[in-house]
């Protein structure tokens, strides 16, 4: 013999079940979804502080050896076989690669970057440069260096 007590489910147990559901299935849709976002914002933070470190330290590098240095938009170093080395923005805007020239050939030390400039002020180079990854994230890095030219005797 069939049973006939038997009976379905109702419209409100349904949607009940349904916004159970859905709960479930958002907590780790939104952790997931805001974990990608932290390291995409990560990486393009870390992307534009590697830019304006290697720019530091090329600048260190050849302005610690230098004799004299002129400043402006672009950095001019002599070193004391007179040789010139020149740093400066290279591109169309409003993001530039920073180049270093030198003995007729030319690398670029830092890209993103959106300005830079260049002081002397005695036997101080005081650099200034921002770089600005392109990303959904409007994030950029500002840093300030100081460089000592080399000791004269």
């Amino acid at each position: 013999m069939i049973a006939m007590n038997q009976r379905g489910m109702t419209l409100v147990e349904i949607l009940i079940a349904t916004a159970i559901l859905g709960l479930i299935a958002t907590l780790p849709g939104a952790a997931i979804y805001q974990f990608i976002n932290v390291v995409e914002r990560g990486s393009v933070k870390m992307t534009a502080l590697h830019e304006v470190q290697n720019a530091a330290h090329w600048v260190a590098r050849d302005g610690q050896g230098a004799s004299t240095a002129v400043g402006g938009s672009q950095l001019a170093l002599t070193l004391p076989d007179s040789t010139t080395i020149t740093y400066g923005l290279v591109g169309t805007g409003p993001r530039y690669e920073l180049r270093r020239t030198a003995g007729g050939s030319q690398i670029a030390v830092a890209r993103n970057v959106t300005s830079a400039s260049f002081s002397v002020n005695g036997r101080i180079i005081t650099m200034t440069i921002t770089s600005s990854p392109y990303s959904r994230w409007a994030m950029s890095e500002v840093r300030t260096y100081k460089v000592y030219l080399r000791p004269t005797v």
